[in-house]
């Protein structure tokens, strides 16, 4: 039957017929759009994923990198905990340190790690256009000198009292403090002076005694605490520069850095001056008296041998003393260091005595990991002031400050990790 030519100018002429073929049409855009957006989901939630992984990495890299350990490692083990292992199913985790990314600011630097996760990743609706995967990766980069939160590290793991802070004096910390103690009585305070910090961790804890307060309540039961100043490179001692001990008494001298063989006494009323540099000290620093001492950029290395057996720090007096670590080299913001195979522990023989009264300042670290110290007085003309000793007994006003800005990268001798970017 043939159709008039009428109708079918009608059928052309119908709205309901350029609607259908719009409409289908349509679908097709939103079906092609949706499965666009599925796949987009897919792998921005996958780059997310692997960011996690990248940062993890970076930030444990980092703090091997602190402790002079397999940083490659590190950053790998971090990053397949959070589910990118390297070498399998497509993965590679690239470690660099320094970061090796163009343009990036820290490029070059070696105190930095760079972390970098990749992956192919499948696609579902894109392979219509022939795209079966998509390459999509993840960077961090980690700081292994960044600050840490503590400028005070008691390390006793088992002993009462390890940190003592007795008297009437206030001791205030800009940064936090951590015993490593078990005990009950791991911290004591006693007196009616006060004791505040940022924080206060202890792994046992406190036995407080007497009408001062602390302020925040300590935390118990934290992690045990390690050495942070471990990785620290020790020192090569080389021949005697000087042999025999160096007696001071009553007279005006200036020393040079060297191998004190048998030690450095001073006493009287003295006025020495060291001058910068590396004093290598076998047999101690004994000082007492009413004397002035200056040393800028000088570290103080305590050790001994069969021959020059060690002896302790003992400042003592009225002594005015002005010594500054130095700001520059491995050995930067270490101001006294003992050497770490000295003897654990304690009594005369080994016990290290500060005293930062008469307008004492110590800028640097107090590094005494096996042996106890005592401090004595303040340390507010000090920039900063870092204690991590064996035990360690506060007796009188001491201001701690933390005020890094001198040291490589503003950041404080004690290292930790941070995510850089």
């Amino acid at each position: 039957m043939r159709v008039p030519t009428w109708q079918l100018r009608q059928l052309v002429r119908a709205d309901e017929g350029q609607a259908l073929v719009l409409t289908a049409m349509a679908l097709v855009v939103l079906m092609v759009m949706a499965g666009l957006g599925v796949d987009v989901a897919f792998l921005r939630y996958q780059k997310q994923q692997m960011q996690k992984a990248a940062d993890a990495g970076a930030i444990g890299g980092a703090s091997a990198l602190i402790y002079s350990g397999n940083y490659t490692a590190a950053a790998r083990n971090d990053a397949a905990a959070n589910g990118f292992t390297h070498g399998t199913n497509g993965i590679t985790v690239t470690v660099n340190k320094p970061p090796q990314t163009a343009g990036d600011p820290y490029q070059g630097n070696s105190n930095y790690v760079e972390v970098i996760v990749s992956q192919p990743q499948p696609t579902f609706f894109m392979r219509i256009g022939g795209f079966n995967s998509v390459a999509v990766s993840a960077r961090a980069v980690g700081s292994a000198i960044g600050s840490a939160s503590g400028c005070m590290y008691v390390l006793d793991p088992t002993d009462n009292n390890s940190l003592w802070v007795e008297g009437s004096g206030n001791v205030t910390s800009a940064c936090g403090i951590y015993v490593g103690s078990s005990d009950p009585s791991a911290l004591k305070k006693s007196g009616s002076g006060n004791l505040s910090a940022t924080f206060i961790g202890i792994v046992g804890g406190m036995n407080e005694v007497g009408s001062g307060s602390v302020t925040p309540t300590p935390v118990t039961g934290i992690a045990s605490v390690s050495d942070p100043l471990s990785g620290t490179p020790k020192p090569t001692v080389g021949a005697c520069t000087q042999t025999g001990q160096v007696v001071i008494s009553g007279t005006t001298a200036t020393l040079n850095q060297g191998v004190y063989c048998g030690g450095i006494k001073v006493t009287g009323a003295s006025t020495v001056t060291f001058n910068s540099g590396l004093y290598i000290l076998l047999g101690g620093l004994y000082i007492t008296g009413s004397g002035t001492f200056v040393g800028n950029g000088v570290t103080f290395y305590n050790t001994g041998n069969t021959t020059y057996p060690y002896a302790p720090i003992n400042i003592a007096g009225s002594t005015s003393m002005s010594l500054s670590a130095p700001v520059s080299g491995s050995l930067a913001g270490i101001l006294f260091f003992e050497d770490s195979s000295v003897g654990t522990c304690c009594g005369s023989t080994t016990s290290n005595t500060i005293n930062g009264s008469g307008g004492a300042g110590y800028t640097g670290a107090l590094y005494f990991p096996n042996t106890p110290l005592t401090y004595t007085g303040s340390s507010t003309l000090s920039a900063y002031t870092v204690i991590v000793a064996w035990t360690v007994k506060i007796t009188g006003s001491t201001t701690i400050n933390d005020n890094y800005s001198s040291l490589p990268g503003g950041a404080s001798p004690i290292h930790a990790a941070t995510l850089a970017e």
